[in-house]
């Protein structure tokens, strides 16, 4: 996996003093990586420890995307958007439900997010329900009907056709 980060090696990095920043979460992964080691280099530690330096590097190489995680724009419509979308999986909403909650009409909404995103509103808001959906299936108890009742799909094909 060293070819993901090809791209950043060699190079020096200035990260400025910011609220955004996130120093400490970097601190706090690299002292992770430290003691797991310190802990012995059996596999299970030596694996845990490369996935912890890869999202460190990926701090480094997405930056933006690091500092951004935890600082959603108040103002970015469709972030917000996003997020409403998210509190809603198990509900049934619509276009305008989405638009309505970021104050803008159906057909500009829609245009900005597709911009935005690449995906049409409800588009996206499927692939949050399948994610919610892979995340029940892999972590909860429940069954492949119960996941798709509480989601919305009430017709098994209509599940199995979405995902």
């Amino acid at each position: 996996n060293a070819f993901m980060f090809s791209s950043i090696v060699g190079k020096v990095f200035s990260i400025e003093e910011a609220d955004k920043s996130r120093y400490g979460d970097r601190f706090l992964l690299f002292e992770e990586i430290y003691q797991n080691l310190e802990m012995g280099y059996n596999p299970e530690n030596l694996e845990y420890a490369t996935f912890c330096l890869m999202h460190f590097l990926a701090s480094v190489k997405y930056i933006d995307q690091f500092r951004e995680i935890k600082n959603i724009k108040e103002k970015d419509a469709v972030q917000r958007s996003i997020l409403y979308m998210k509190d809603n999986l198990e509900n049934k909403i619509t276009l305008n439900d989405i638009a309505k909650s970021v104050g803008y009409s159906n057909s500009h909404f829609g245009s900005m997010f597709l911009e935005k995103t690449s995906f049409t509103p409800m588009e996206y808001y499927n692939q949050l329900k399948l994610q919610r959906a892979s995340s029940l299936l892999q972590f909860s108890d429940l069954t492949i009907k119960e996941i798709a009742f509480r989601l919305g799909f009430y017709d098994p094909f209509h599940f199995s056709v979405i995902g």
